[in-house]
């Protein structure tokens, strides 16, 4: 997968602890496991992680969307 799949790091704050992602697998799998709320900006980023397996959207893509996930969701987050 190597790095056409990742980004520039983003770190979030999820239940007190801070994680650091800078692969879309990462960002899928907290999308996933992690965030305490599905909001619709959660849903895109989802949605943007398989667009970028399925080769239809970009790494990027996925970070903006994590980030604006983050904010609705009211999460600390650093770019």
């Amino acid at each position: 997968m190597g790095d056409r799949r990742t980004f520039k790091p983003v770190t979030i704050t999820i239940k007190g602890k801070k994680k650091t992602l800078r692969t879309v697998l990462q960002a899928g799998n907290t999308l996933l496991d992690d965030w305490p709320e599905q909001t619709m900006a959660a849903k895109k980023a989802e949605r943007l992680v398989l667009d970028v397996l399925n080769d239809v959207a970009e790494p990027e893509d996925v970070r903006r969307a994590l980030i604006a996930a983050a904010e609705a969701s009211g999460l600390k987050h650093s770019q």
